[in-house]
């Protein structure tokens, strides 16, 4: 029962999705669609034009030949000729009515003087030109002249076939038959689109079977691409991590019984256990480690246990003691690396230092429980390790991918059709853009992770560290409609870092902010808490749960399915900030009522300048 709510909890928390196929076949059938409506709509007004001013073009040439025929008779005044020439002029089939005039406007001669009249009953008595009188029928007058002399007008009425009804059935035709050819076009890319999507389909099947528990599922795909190099890297991640999922549990489990079965300090314990005097004598020790004997810690106490450490873990395992000592407090999970004397490799452990309490309150032991994980830090180094090789194997293609686009979009600039795929090129742009930010940001945690980033340590100011990121990320809200505050420190707030990293620290929690505010405000803050410099970027966003104020700066999590990005940024940002001391948090009142993320800085840093691995 409850692993079947799990699965229903897990598909409501999918929220609402659009399959990539139809985000990329649908908006083609759309813009083809569109891109006809327009090109059939300009063409068909762009040819009626033309025909319309080519037929009153011929109108006016037949009429101005015809008042060259009547002029002589006209000035002769020879009604016989001009009647004849009036009568051939109206035999024409295209021709209702013809009609002479003089200069008085008297008419001379005419056939159909009724049709004549009807036509000129929309004219202008003195009108010279052409004139639409009905759907399909125009009306022409054309002086006559002898010299700069006009001797009278000439009326033509003429009977025209509808052209606008016949071009609209003309154009209406060729539309559909065109219609018929990109709704074709739009199903061939919708198949297409289909078939290259599916093998990412099945990936996230996969996917979600190995999240359910099913740890044999493989995906199987044959695209003879880098897809199908994904899907066999996938495989063959997915069989590594279980092979050490497996190891673990057997590790795990044996811990276990052996921790349920001795109560008390054994000599068989899997845990180097001892006691720690406020000396700094190991006054009790269940077995010798990192190549030294039991006699060799009780002869050289304190001292003898920190040689074994690396400079960085002895300085830890001394601030533990300490902490121990004077807060009175236990402190868990502390990783410290020994060089093993025998044969000088590394081994690394989680120290756990609880204090033992005398009579009066004070710290008279300190019980100390060392786990040797070193095969742990070994299956975590080839996990990062394989990420990180993954995500270079995939950045080559993908750099080529950007280039392509480029190159096509560059291509389609001389291209008169280049409008009509303005909207596929922006959709491989964006998705090629994301593919590598995603990879970046992959790269860039596991280099922090494994101590590969250099840290330049510097006196900054953080106010203007503050003005530098919020300039840089304002257009971006401005685009989202969200406006930035920024409110600086009234004194100069100094600490010691590297400039670009924390820069992009704040950067990575702004951006944050943008991701999940839809509209209001976010508020950049510097100021001084307790002596520490700090920041805070508050948002008016969805909000945060409280339970999952904690978890959201663990790797790959995101506060929402849908949400863009892998959820490695303010894992990033944790990481930068532990690089620097300080520390970074987040709180919230719960469900859409906003969140506020804020670091704090060691309050003294020291001066000076220098750079460290760390």
């Amino acid at each position: 029962m409850k692993k079947e709510a799990d699965k229903k909890f897990k598909r409501r928390s999918r929220g609402f999705r659009i399959s990539l196929r139809y985000k990329s076949a649908v908006p083609a059938l759309i813009f083809i669609t569109l891109m006809l409506l327009l090109i059939f709509r300009t063409t068909y007004r762009t040819v009626r034009q033309i025909v319309l001013e080519h037929n009153q073009e011929r109108l006016l040439t037949i009429a101005d030949v015809f008042a060259e025929s009547v002029r002589v008779p006209l000035i002769l005044r020879n009604q016989e000729v001009l009647d004849a020439n009036i009568g051939w002029m109206a035999k024409r089939p295209d021709v209702l009515g013809v009609s002479v005039e003089d200069s008085a406007g008297v008419i001379m001669g005419a056939a159909s003087p009724s049709n004549v009249s009807l036509a000129t009953s929309f004219m202008d008595s003195d009108f010279l030109g052409v004139q639409r009188v009905t759907s399909d029928a125009y009306a022409v007058a054309v002086p006559i002249r002898h010299g700069d002399e006009r001797l009278g007008r000439v009326v033509i009425f003429f009977f025209q076939t509808d052209i606008e009804a016949e071009l609209r059935h003309i154009f209406i035709e060729r539309f559909l038959m065109a219609f018929s050819v990109a709704l074709f076009l739009a199903f061939l890319i919708a198949g297409l689109t289909w078939m290259n999507i599916l093998p990412l389909s099945k990936l996230e099947k996969t996917a979600r079977q190995i999240l359910e528990g099913d740890l044999t599922a493989r995906v199987r795909i044959r695209s003879y691409d880098e897809i199908q190099d994904l899907a066999e890297a996938f495989n063959e991640m997915v069989a590594r991590l279980t092979r050490s999922f497996e190891n673990l549990r057997v590790r795990t489990e044996a811990l276990e019984e052996s921790e349920e079965k001795y109560r008390l300090i054994v000599e068989d314990a899997s845990d180097v256990i001892f006691l720690l005097s406020a000396d700094g004598e190991i006054v009790l020790l269940n077995k010798g480690f990192s190549g030294l004997s039991r006699d060799e810690f009780f002869l050289g106490g304190l001292e003898r246990l920190l040689v074994l450490h690396t400079t960085d873990s002895r300085e830890r395992f001394q601030d533990a003691v300490v902490t121990v000592v004077e807060k009175k407090v236990p402190v868990t999970n502390l990783p410290v690396t020994h060089m093993h004397q025998a044969n000088h490799t590394e081994v690394f452990y989680l120290v756990n230092l609880t204090p033992v309490m005398g009579p009066e309150k004070n710290v008279k032991l300190i019980q100390v429980v060392m786990r040797d994980v070193t095969e742990l830090r070994r299956i975590e180094m080839m996990k990062d390790s394989l990420i990180r090789d993954v995500a270079h194997e995939l950045k080559t293609p993908t750099s080529k991918f950007e280039m392509a686009v480029h190159w096509f979009e560059n291509e389609l600039k001389t291209n008169q059709e280049a409008e009509k795929y303005k909207a596929i090129v922006k959709i491989l742009k964006t998705n090629a853009d994301r593919l590598m930010r995603t990879i970046s940001s992959i790269l860039d945690l596991t280099k922090l992770e494994a101590g590969m980033q250099n840290v330049e340590m510097k006196t900054l100011d953080l106010n203007k560290l503050l003005i530098q990121v919020c300039q840089d990320m304002g257009p971006l809200c401005r685009e989202k409609g969200i406006v930035l505050d920024h409110e600086g420190a009234k004194t100069s707030l100094e600490v010691r870092g590297d400039w670009d990293m924390l820069y992009r620290l704040i950067v990575n929690l702004i951006g944050n902010a943008i991701k999940f505010t839809t509209r209001g405000r976010i508020s950049v803050r510097a100021y001084e808490e307790e002596g520490c410099p700090a920041v805070a970027v508050r948002d008016t966003g969805i909000g945060i749960a409280q339970e999952d104020l904690e978890r959201i700066f663990e790797r790959f999590v995101q506060k929402s399915a849908s949400s863009t990005g892998i959820g490695v940024g303010l894992t990033i940002s944790r990481d930068i900030a532990a690089l620097h001391q300080a520390k970074v948090w987040a709180e919230s009142e719960g469900i859409g009522k906003g969140s506020v993320f804020k670091v704090q800085f060691p309050s003294s840093q020291g001066t000076g300048s220098g750079t460290v691995s760390p």
